[in-house]
């Protein structure tokens, strides 16, 4: 894991300064390549072959490399390049990268299995590579001034912004965070930084931009082996440092932890424990008897009301665009802990395996609209059968989302526009009565996880030097498996991925409690705790901004002490009104 920046012409000054605002994803080392037609800097973090040998940018021939990520059948591959005449001096990824697109060109980015953010430029060709994994799990950004003929990228938004002309809010990526507490819009937060979208493809050619949608999933497969998924996260165990994992007293981190253990011979892991809130903390009690059964070191860090208060201008900083989960402020104090480079997680096994009791609702709840029998309690002010009133599968869907439009935040955020069911780009039929639940998680993956779950990961932990792995997030995982039957995936009462459970009930035998998401005591922080606070940033005399509506926000606020249903939204707004004083918006 690394931080990449670059442009199309020299200017060393520059570049060290981009080099230099994403030295913290980097820290064992600097080095930039500068010529005539283009400025390339990387910080690296040393994961894979640590020596200087395989620093970059790597030059080979007429091709400099700079990349970010790891390529986890990278060995493979190495084996292939060998048999047809290719030489090696490291035993990294990166040497394999640049020879494996030396010999296919292009078609080398589809033959790699990895998270990676990826620039190459050829010297002869005079021509820049630029793509982004199929997931989005490494970010980068870019910006192009036309009318100069300038091109610039860099893992980091901050970095762009020394290439900016001139600084201006974009509204509409604000607009898309009110509607879904985070920002899933193309363009970011600022004006003319752009997001290379997962799986995008940008080509440089006499400062010509052309963008294609590279790398796409494939859904064709039907011979499903369970033996895969063990095969398939067996595969990110790939390090020359030590490794260690985000253990919850869930089915997915107590998987990885097992498979962990058979190939791994130490490793550490991490739990969230909730000051003063036991009922907070049975995945913590559940992940310290397992590791104690299989005597693996577990830490648990303890977190409280006062580490929200504490850091949350930190934690907007560092994201550089408002994310809205209160998650961010558990992978904060969770980062400043680990110490170890490489961190695992289970992050997207719920939306692969329906591991969420929201999904269980929709099958059960489109199935049943079929038969029109809800028509009977037309009239009735019965909270879940308002759900029933909606005509499109995509309002249908987000009535059972924590993010949904329901809110007004036009109250609070003077320029809300809500976005349009027709504008969420999903899938399936609009007809919610023909909804199909393997889409709905499909839609997750490239909304929530892409915009929300892998950016917080990426920017809190790479400010640490930490690079996250996220098995269930492979490429490969989600073409087999995503797709399973849907009913083979939801069980109808107490068991939820039943299709785990049942393959895996020697891996899972410590893991007896019943799915009921991740309970956290936010709500109660903001109610008991924060009140004070929220009114302190959500005033004027933090930051009087013409966007928010500072005396509905005080009613807001004032009105939660007899509410539980806005904590989402008070925290959405907090973060947003921060940014917009750090940016001076």
């Amino acid at each position: 894991m690394c931080g990449i920046n670059g442009f199309n012409f020299k200017d060393e000054n520059l570049i060290n300064q981009m080099m230099s605002l994403t030295s913290q994803r980097g820290p064992d080392g600097s080095k930039t390549y500068i010529d005539g037609k283009i400025s390339i800097s990387h910080n690296r973090l040393s994961i894979v072959d640590l020596s200087k040998r395989s620093d970059q940018p790597f030059e080979y021939e007429n091709l400099i490399l700079s990349f970010n990520g790891e390529i986890f059948n990278y060995k493979n591959l190495k084996k292939d390049l060998i048999s047809k005449g290719y030489k090696f001096q490291t035993t990294s990824d990166t040497e394999v990268l640049i020879k494996l697109f030396h010999f296919h060109g292009i078609n080398a980015f589809k033959k790699i299995s990895g998270i990676f953010a990826i620039s190459i430029w050829d010297k002869k060709k005079e021509e820049l590579y630029v793509i982004r994994d199929i997931l989005g799990v490494k970010p980068l950004y870019y910006h192009h001034n036309q009318s100069h003929n300038k091109f610039y990228f860099s893992s980091s938004i901050n970095s762009l912004l020394k290439c900016l002309e001139k600084k201006e809010i974009n509204i509409e990526a604000c607009n898309r965070y009110m509607n879904f507490w985070y920002n899933d819009f193309d363009e970011t937060f600022y004006k003319n930084v752009f997001k290379v979208k997962p799986g995008q493809l940008l080509i440089l050619k006499k400062n010509n931009l052309v963008k294609k949608n590279y790398l796409e999933f494939s859904f064709e497969r039907k011979n499903f082996d369970i033996s895969n998924l063990e095969k398939i996260i067996n595969k990110q165990f790939i390090s020359d440092v030590p490794v260690a994992l985000s253990l919850s007293g869930g089915v997915d981190s107590n998987l990885i932890l097992n498979f962990l253990n058979k190939k791994v011979d130490k490793f550490k892991t991490y739990s969230i424990r909730f000051k003063n809130y036991e009922k907070s903390n049975q995945d913590a009690d559940i992940a310290k008897k397992i590791t104690e059964y299989y005597k693996i070191e577990n830490e648990q860090i303890e977190v409280s009301s006062f580490d929200l208060f504490e850091n949350l201008e930190k934690i907007v900083k560092i994201l550089e665009e408002p994310i809205g989960n209160q998650t961010s402020v558990l992978n904060f104090i969770l980062s400043n802990r680990v110490k170890e480079k490489v961190l695992f997680t289970g992050d997207g096994g719920d939306e692969i395996f329906s591991g969420y009791n929201k999904y269980r609702s929709i099958l059960i709840f489109s199935a049943i609209s079929k038969f029109n029998i809800f028509n009977f309690f037309k009239g009735h002010s019965i909270k879940n059968l308002k759900r029933f009133s909606f005509k499109s599968s995509h309002e249908f869907y987000l009535s059972f989302s924590e993010q949904n439009l329901m809110d007004n935040q036009e109250l609070y955020f003077k320029a809300f526009d809500k976005v349009k069911s027709n504008n969420l780009n999903f899938n399936y039929s609009k007809n919610y009565k023909n909804l199909n639940l393997n889409n709905v998680m499909f839609h997750d993956i490239e909304k929530w996880i892409q915009h929300d779950a892998l950016m917080r990961n990426d920017k809190i932990f790479m400010n640490k030097g930490i690079e996250v792995r996220v098995p269930f997030l492979d490429q490969e995982m989600i073409e087999k498996f995503l797709f399973l039957n849907q009913y083979t995936k939801i069980g109808f009462l107490n068991n939820i991925k039943p299709y785990i459970q049942n393959n895996f009930k020697n891996e899972l035998k410590h893991v007896t409690r019943k799915k009921r998401g991740f309970l956290s005591p936010f709500s109660s922080w903001i109610k008991e705790d924060l009140n004070n606070y929220s009114k302190e940033i959500l005033s004027k005399s933090y930051y009087n901004s013409n966007l928010l509506n500072y005396d509905n926000i005080e009613k807001l606020i004032d009105g939660y002490k007899k509410e539980t249903n806005n904590s989402y939204l008070i925290l959405t707004l907090m973060k947003l009104q921060i940014f917009l004083r750090q940016n001076n918006f």
